[in-house]
């Protein structure tokens, strides 16, 4: 197993004495050419309106390549006609699923990211499904 820190902010006094979740994304088989080309997404999505990444890490475990993040923004798994104006400002499901959201951008990878097997799991471990097109989706597993 090896790990490779690839955003560190938690230093940034953006992050001092704010609460931080951690999640996961996880790609099977996701060779060197596909791996760059997640980590060039993460990056553009690390600003604040984005996902708002304090720290970014790759683990590598035989051919399971997962992303672990952490952001002050948190996760609630819930239909979107019970979304409230906050949830869309505080609630990481509006920035990763949706149309031009941050897995939709996997669609846009001349190295075929999008046909891998991507799993997202929230802070509390559970697994999502992700489903990476126009509109891209998560469904829980």
């Amino acid at each position: 197993m090896s790990e490779e820190i690839i955003i560190d902010n938690l230093d940034d006094e953006d992050y001092e004495g704010i609460k931080l979740f951690e999640y996961k994304l996880s790609f099977d088989n996701a060779n060197t050419e596909q791996q760059s080309y997640i980590e060039e997404v993460f990056d553009d999505w690390s600003w604040g309106m984005g996902l708002n990444i304090a720290h970014l890490k790759k683990v590598a475990e035989d051919q399971l390549i997962t992303y672990i993040f952490q952001s002050p923004i948190s996760f609630e798994d819930k239909d979107i006609q019970n979304w409230s104006d906050e949830d869309i400002d505080n609630n990481i499901v509006t920035k990763l699923v949706g149309k031009e959201q941050f897995f939709s951008q996997f669609l846009f990878s001349e190295c075929d990211v999008e046909t891998l097997d991507i799993f997202f799991y929230d802070s509390s471990e559970k697994k999502y499904a992700v489903d990476v097109s126009k509109y891209s989706s998560m469904k829980s597993v």
